[in-house]
């Protein structure tokens, strides 16, 4: 899964987003631009908007989970980012061998 595949899927894309804002991750003009991804969709990104917005937000996204090789859904990459780039699965099978 590329970063720009399925983004305006309802498959979480837009809480990926929102999570990205509300834990304080993006700021000033990439916040204002998220929010506009989120409300009108990608699409209605000039290109220097849709410049910053991919410069900006391509360094959360985990696509591929990196101890199993699967593909992360949106619904899980946020968390996926803070696992260290793995899946949720792969998150739980860690915890349960510690």
């Amino acid at each position: 899964m590329g970063f720009n595949d399925h983004m305006e899927e309802d498959d979480g894309y837009k809480d990926f987003l929102q999570s990205l804002i509300s834990n304080g991750h993006l700021e000033g003009a990439a916040e204002g631009i998220t929010k506009k991804v989120i409300a009108e969709g990608v699409d209605s990104l000039s290109s220097k908007q849709k410049w910053l917005f991919d410069k900006n937000v391509e360094n959360y996204i985990t696509s591929e989970c990196k101890r199993a090789g699967c593909d992360i859904p949106w619904s899980e990459m946020y968390e996926a980012h803070d696992n260290g780039g793995i899946c949720s699965w792969c998150a739980h099978m860690n915890a349960k061998d510690d």
